[in-house]
């Protein structure tokens, strides 16, 4: 269903603009003429395309109608109250399609929503827990969501940090580190290794910015152009996941949120096979998503789901033994929450370490990158002046 502008004429002959959803501009046409409006204009919306659905947008549209509708607000009733709102054209999307008998569910997807959000809604619209099923879907997006701000905000600073120091570099080299070249040349001074290497690097960028540019851009043109191989990315995917077994910081990155997402959709009554088919996307690597549809294929032979994740090299031996007492138990849910938990929680550790660590890194490094500087310009200054004071 799209979106369609139009402009009209009424009865009493003023024209009326306004904005119809439907399958085809002959649909708009019908309805309009079946109204007694006169046609002048029936343009589809160009500005309109799938909406961008963050972790923001899915918290912010599932909380707000999870509340009306746990508040006995009916759906119908709930998308007209909403689409005067932030959100206004996605909820009068959804209102037109609910009219045409679709699912929430159904509307939702055809909008671009992600799928595990949809994979939940479905859950609760088939046991009639629609309301609840939406606030659920909220508080974990809303969970991701800080999870990520809290990585963001851990590095923000450190990076404003590399900038302003690469800036501070760059002014050197390029104005004022030539300024004392011409001093060493007037007064004949043999220059060390260290100095005349900043003298040429500064006289090179100065004389030849562009050339330096392209050779930038070139380098990193065909970084870019490599890791887009198939063969090449496959193999720096496969390196990271073999990392993400070895340290335990890399395991807390890759297996935080995917444990969660498991044990969120196996609650709400789907399988193990169809929440591994949905989840293959949200690895972020070639190479996991590979591993996950293998065990997708074990699982359907008949594995288990502890043998089909070690057999093809997904998690580790923690991970491995919460499942299996899971599944022996008939806990796999809450075995799966106690892991999400566990590494959400090592994550938080190192998260904090490393924003205590990373500002005295960079500070460290700026300052013996100063220290550079000035030894390289001085240095030679120094030992000029010593000479002549011997003479």
């Amino acid at each position: 269903m799209e979106a369609y502008e139009y402009v009209v004429k009424n009865e009493n002959n003023e024209t009326v603009k306004g904005l119809m959803w439907a399958d085809s501009e002959q649909e708009v046409g019908t309805r309009l003429k079946r109204d007694g409006y006169k046609i002048y204009k029936i343009t589809l919306q160009v500005n309109k395309n799938k909406h961008k659905w963050d972790h923001t947008m899915v918290v912010d549209v599932t909380y707000q109608l999870g509340l009306l509708i746990e508040s006995g607000v009916p759906l119908r009733r709930a998308l007209q109250l909403l689409c005067n709102g932030k959100r206004g054209l996605l909820y009068t999307a959804l209102y037109e399609s609910i009219e045409r008998g679709q699912t929430l569910s159904q509307a939702l997807r055809s909008e671009g929503c992600p799928a595990i959000a949809l994979a939940l809604l479905e859950s609760g619209e088939a046991a009639g827990t629609l309301g609840e099923s939406l606030q659920y879907i909220s508080r974990h997006y809303d969970w991701e969501r800080q999870l990520r701000q809290k990585v963001i905000s851990a590095i923000s600073y450190p990076l404003f940090l590399l900038v302003l120091m690469n800036i501070f570099f760059l002014v050197t080299i390029l104005f004022i580190i030539p300024s004392f070249e011409k001093v060493f040349t007037t007064m004949h001074i043999t220059l060390p290794l260290m100095t005349r290497a900043l003298f040429a690097l500064g006289q090179g960028l100065k004389s030849h910015p562009i050339l330096v540019f392209i050779m930038q851009c070139v380098g990193i043109g065909a970084l870019v152009f490599a890791y887009h191989q198939h063969s090449i990315k496959r193999k720096v995917h496969r390196w990271l996941w073999l990392l993400a077994h070895r340290y335990q910081w890399m395991t807390c990155i890759y297996y935080t949120s995917m444990l969660k997402v498991w044990a969120l959709l196996l609650d709400s009554g789907i399988s193990i096979i169809h929440t591994m088919n949905i989840t293959r996307p949200l690895w972020g690597n070639m190479y996991g998503a590979e591993c996950s549809e293998k065990v997708e294929a074990k699982l359907l032979t008949g594995h288990s789901f502890e043998e089909s994740l070690r057999t093809e090299n997904i998690g580790n031996s923690f991970i491995w033994q919460m499942i299996s007492i899971g599944e022996e138990s008939g806990e796999l849910v809450k075995m799966l929450h106690h892991c999400g938990y566990y590494y959400e929680s090592i994550l938080s550790k190192y998260i904090a370490r490393l924003e205590r660590l990373l500002e005295p890194i960079l500070l460290t490094v700026m300052g013996i990158g100063v220290a550079v500087l000035v030894v390289s310009v001085m240095y030679p200054l120094f030992t000029s002046i010593a000479k002549l004071g011997g003479q």
